[in-house]
């Protein structure tokens, strides 16, 4: 990803798509000095490479020693050097790589990546919220009271701090050029081997001719307790649209399965899929919010009591 850092410190900046720099509160890089404008330069990703913008600033925008003309656009590249008014502070880039998708704070601080196409908020150690994709490819915010589509440069809130969503307007995702040969959730089979005290629950996946064997982890517990319910609700005859929904009081007399260590499984069984390259990780872990209910996503399910 794209990324400046000061010159003489360690301080690195990740580029966001578009990259404020000035003194005004919105700014991306917020600097406090008098000679700096209030919205001084902008870097922004142009598809192929970042550009750099003087926005009219009244003490001008230097690249590489050099003032830029007021209101033009120049490319950058590794190595190139940036001052804003005066080179007090020098900012230099390290890295003119594609920018990725992440939520930033907005009262300052690191942002928060995508990584497998997941994004987790206030933090992994605290997944309270994950921004990933739906069926359709579309980016949506799962929140504990809803879930909803989220658009680039959107703020949202997550715990009384305010974030906003940064996606590059062409990050699509790579499909295979056979849709059935997909690492899907829908087409993924579950084969369970759990010990007779269920101390140890051992989980395979299988999409075709490919098996992936996950070993024994402690969150595969909680997606036997919803594999298993899904397979009960089946047998009852019910509809595949309604089977294997749980509520998560159901799931809150368990110690192991309640606030927050659920939320925690719910990311490390999703993050565990993304790893396998599995496209739509996230619904491995269905929910519907405004009834606090969830379930697996999967429907093809064994289960092997050893």
């Amino acid at each position: 990803m794209g990324s400046i850092r000061e010159a003489g410190s360690s301080v690195v900046q990740i580029l966001q798509p578009e990259f404020l720099i000035g003194r005004a509160s919105a700014s991306s890089l917020r600097l406090g000095a008098r000679y700096v404008s209030a919205q001084h330069a902008l870097i922004r990703w142009a598809g192929s490479m970042w550009e750099l913008k003087d926005l009219g600033s009244r003490n001008g925008t230097f690249l590489d020693d050099v003032r830029m003309k007021s209101g033009s656009e120049l490319p950058l590249r590794v190595g190139s050097r940036i001052f804003f008014g005066k080179p007090d502070q020098t900012w230099e880039v390290v890295s003119d790589d594609p920018p990725c998708v992440m939520a930033v704070p907005l009262d300052g601080g690191a942002p928060a990546l995508e990584e497998a196409e997941l994004v987790v908020l206030p933090s992994v150690q605290e997944p309270l919220v994950t921004i990933y994709r739906d069926s359709e490819g579309a980016w949506v915010l799962e929140q504990p009271e809803q879930i909803a589509p989220i658009r680039n440069l959107q703020v949202f809130q997550v715990d009384g701090r305010q974030w906003r969503f940064c996606c590059p307007e062409k990050h699509w995702r790579t499909s295979l050029a056979d849709p059935s040969t997909e690492l899907e959730v829908r087409y993924l089979q579950l084969r369970f081997s759990v010990s007779r005290d269920e101390e140890h629950v051992e989980l395979e996946v299988v999409s075709g001719t490919r098996r992936h064997e996950l070993g024994a982890r402690a969150h595969n517990y909680l997606l036997l307790t919803l594999a298993r319910k899904r397979l009960a609700d089946a047998a009852e005859g019910l509809p595949e649209t309604s089977c294997g929904w749980v509520y998560l009081e159901d799931l809150a007399h368990d110690p192991s399965m309640a606030p927050p260590q659920l939320n925690i499984d719910v990311f490390r069984l999703r993050q565990q899929f993304a790893a396998l390259g599995v496209v739509d990780a996230a619904n491995i872990i269905e929910r519907r919010p405004r009834t606090r209910q969830l379930r697996i996503g999967a429907s093809q399910i064994a289960v092997t009591v050893l």
